[in-house]
C-alpha cells in the first residue's frame, strides 16, 4: 500500500546518501558556486562540473569546466548547440567527459525541449577529454563508425552507453560497451509510435534526448515528435539493466496542445535509483522540482528546487549541482537549452544537499501517444487468427517492474475483407469472464485498440479473440501473466 511506498522512498533516500567515499564532498545546503549566463548540459563527477556557455557574440557554444571555485574553458571545438556532453570515471577512476562531435549539428530547439533534437545530426563519433592534468582529447573509436551517428554517450568506470541512428532515419538503438569491451550490446529502448498516416522520417520520430550510465543501469529520457503523441512533443524516462531486457518506464512528460506541459529530465543514474529534474506547468506559472524514482518499484518522491526555477540539474554524491534562473521570471522556457540565454534570465550554477524529498503518489503510467506495442520491443506479436485475421497476441509472461504500478495489456486486431465483429474477453481465476473495451467491427492500423490491466506482480489471466462473422464465432485464446519477482527476466 501507500504506507509501504513511503517507507521504500524514505529508505531510497537514505541510499541515496549514503554513497562511497569517492563521491564529491557535501556542500552546504544551497551555495551559489558561480554565475553561469547562457548556460545549458550541466553534468558533473566527484566535484568537476561541465556546462555548455554560449559566447553572446558569436552564438558558438563551448565547454566550461568548474572546480573547487575555478572556472575555466575546456580545450574543446566550439559548436552551435549545447554539447550532449557527461562526465563521469574511466576504467582508471579518473574525471572525464564525454561528447559527440558531428559533421552536422541538429537545429537549436525552441522553448522546452531539454537538448537539441539528436536524431537529427549527421556524422557524429564519441570524443573523450581528461578533467585533471592537462586535457587530452581523444575519440573514442570503439564507440564510433563511420556509418552512422553516436550522440549522448554518458561513461562509467570506462564502460560507455550512447545513442546510435542511422543518418537520416528514424530508428534508433541505446548501445552499451563494456569496459575495455570491443562487443556491444543493445540495451532497451522506448516506446514507438504507431505509424498513423504519413510515417516518414521528417513526420514521426523517436529519439533520446538526455542519458545517464551508472553501474548496473542506464536511465534516459526518450523523446516521441509526430502524429501519434498526445501534444506537441512527449517524453519517457526509462531506466534500462546492463545485462539486457525491457526498459521499465519510470515517469512522462508532454506539451499539451492547449495549455501546459510536464517535462521529467536530467537524469542521473545511482544505484536502483534515478535522481531527476521534473519540470511542469498547468497553464501559466512553472514549477521545477528535485525527483527520485525506484527503477524496480516506480515508487516517486520530488522536493521543489529552492530559492528559484531549474534549467538543469545533476547529482553528484551527496551534492546536487543545477542552473537557477535567479530572476524569479515565472515564466522561462524551463527547462529549454536556451533557458538560460534569456535576456533577463540571470542563471547561477549552484550546489544544494539532496534533500527531504516527499513521496508521490503511485498514479497509473503510460506512455503519452498511439504506440506500436511490436515495435517498441514489448514482446508482442501478429498471429494468424480466425477468418482471415491477424490478432495481436501479448508475451506469455510480463515484467513485474514497476511493481507499484499496474501493467497494460494490449489487444488488438486487422483483416483485409470481409465483415466481422471481434470481441476480447479476460478469464481470471475464480471469476466470471468480462469483456475487455469495447466490439471492434473495423480493421486497425498498428494502433492499439483496448487495454487490460495486470494489477499485482504474479498475477494471471487469460484473454479469449471471439471473432464473429456471420452467424459463426470463433475463439483463440491466449495466457499471459506478469512475473512473480522484479528480478525475473522479461520473455523476449
Amino acid at each position: 500500500g501507500f504506507a509501504r511506498r513511503k517507507m521504500l522512498v524514505r529508505a531510497l533516500v537514505m541510499t541515496l546518501l549514503l554513497l562511497p567515499a569517492g563521491a564529491a564532498p557535501a556542500q552546504a545546503a544551497d551555495s551559489v558556486v558561480a554565475p553561469a549566463p547562457d548556460a545549458a548540459g550541466i553534468t558533473a563527477y566527484a566535484g568537476h562540473v561541465v556546462f555548455s556557455q554560449r559566447d553572446p557574440a558569436t552564438g558558438k557554444w563551448s565547454l566550461v569546466h568548474w572546480h573547487s571555485g575555478v572556472i575555466d574553458a575546456l580545450p574543446v571545438a566550439g559548436r552551435g548547440v549545447p554539447f550532449d556532453a557527461d562526465a563521469g570515471p574511466d576504467a582508471a577512476g579518473h574525471p572525464v567527459v564525454v561528447y559527440s562531435r558531428c559533421r552536422h549539428d541538429p537545429a537549436m530547439p525552441e522553448g522546452l525541449p531539454p537538448t537539441p533534437d539528436w536524431q537529427t545530426a549527421q556524422g557524429c563519433d564519441i570524443y573523450e577529454l581528461s578533467l585533471t592534468g592537462q586535457p587530452r582529447e581523444h575519440k573514442l573509436v570503439t564507440a564510433s563508425s563511420a556509418s552512422r551517428s553516436e550522440t549522448t554517450p554518458s561513461i562509467w568506470r570506462g564502460a560507455l552507453a550512447f545513442a546510435r541512428h542511422a543518418d537520416g532515419s528514424a530508428g534508433l538503438r541505446v548501445e552499451y560497451v563494456p569496459a575495455a569491451a570491443s562487443r556491444l550490446r543493445r540495451l532497451g529502448g522506448g516506446s514507438v509510435q504507431a505509424c498513423l498516416g504519413a510515417c516518414g522520417f521528417r513526420v514521426r520520430q523517436d529519439g533520446v534526448d538526455q542519458l545517464d550510465l551508472g553501474p548496473s543501469r542506464v536511465a534516459y529520457v526518450w523523446r516521441m515528435t509526430g502524429g501519434s503523441v498526445y501534444g506537441g512533443v512527449v517524453w519517457e524516462l526509462r531506466a534500462a539493466p546492463l545485462a539486457g531486457g525491457r526498459s521499465t518506464l519510470l515517469d512522462t512528460g508532454l506539451i499539451s496542445g492547449a495549455c501546459g506541459f510536464r517535462l521529467p529530465n536530467a537524469p542521473t543514474m545511482s544505484g536502483r535509483l534515478v535522481g531527476y529534474l521534473d519540470a511542469g506547468a498547468a497553464c501559466d506559472v512553472t514549477e521545477t522540482r528535485f525527483a527520485i524514482a525506484d527503477a524496480d518499484s516506480g515508487a516517486r518522491a520530488a522536493s521543489q528546487t529552492p530559492g528559484g526555477l531549474a534549467a538543469g540539474a545533476v547529482g553528484d554524491g551527496t551534492t546536487i549541482y543545477w542552473l537557477r534562473v535567479a530572476n524569479g521570471a515565472s515564466r522561462p522556457p524551463v527547462p529549454g537549452a536556451g533557458s538560460c540565454s534569456m535576456a533577463d534570465a540571470q542563471c547561477e550554477l549552484v550546489a544544494s544537499a539532496v534533500p527531504s524529498y516527499d513521496a508521490q503518489p503511485p498514479g497509473p503510467q503510460g506512455p503519452p501517444a498511439d504506440i506500436d506495442p511490436v515495435r517498441s520491443g514489448l514482446g508482442y506479436r501478429w498471429v494468424a487468427g480466425p477468418a482471415g485475421t491477424r490478432l495481436l497476441r501479448p508475451p506469455v509472461r510480463v515484467p513485474c517492474a514497476p511493481s507499484a504500478r499496474p501493467v497494460r495489456i494490449y489487444t488488438s486486431v486487422q483483416w483485409h475483407r470481409g465483415r466481422h465483429t471481434v470481441r476480447v474477453l479476460r478469464h481470471d481465476p475464480h471469476t466470471a469472464p468480462r469483456q475487455v473495451g469495447i466490439p471492434l467491427t473495423r480493421s486497425l492500423p498498428t494502433g492499439v485498440a483496448n487495454q487490460t490491466r495486470l494489477l499485482h506482480c504474479g498475477d494471471h489471466t487469460r484473454l479469449t479473440y471471439a471473432v464473429t462473422t456471420g452467424r459463426a464465432i470463433q475463439r483463440m485464446s491466449f495466457a499471459v501473466s506478469r512475473a512473480r519477482s522484479i528480478r525475473s527476466r522479461p520473455t523476449k
